[in-house]
């Protein structure tokens, strides 16, 4: 039971760090897609164009400004996690994500 536990926080915490947007390392916040395939908070990436405009995450640089678009799906997402982790269903503070992770690695035996 215990290690079905730490199974799905360490699932809900791979899905939190998928969740994240490399610009304010939070969940997003109105996530765009830019034509490189990155994800970012809408006005994340906005603060960080201002003379130029190139992913800051792979360095891509685009000509001109990409428009952008709310990645729909993502936020769906973001906005169901969320949901879950104000229930108590994500990796509660109380538990430091090392120590789920020691533990894990320690169970497979690597």
């Amino acid at each position: 039971m215990a290690a079905e536990q730490d199974e799905s926080k360490l699932s809900l915490l791979s899905l939190e760090e998928d969740l994240t947007c490399s610009i304010c390392l939070s969940t997003f916040d109105c996530p765009v897609t830019i034509p490189c395939g990155h994800n970012f908070c809408h006005d994340c990436l906005l603060a960080t164009w201002k003379d130029s405009y190139s992913c800051p995450q792979c360095r891509t640089l685009f000509a001109t400004k990409p428009e952008l678009k709310k990645n729909t799906v993502l936020s769906t997402v973001v906005d169901t996690f969320k949901g879950r982790s104000s229930k108590g269903e994500a990796l509660s503070e109380s538990e430091p994500k090392g120590d789920l992770l020691v533990r894990h690695v320690g169970q497979r035996g690597v």
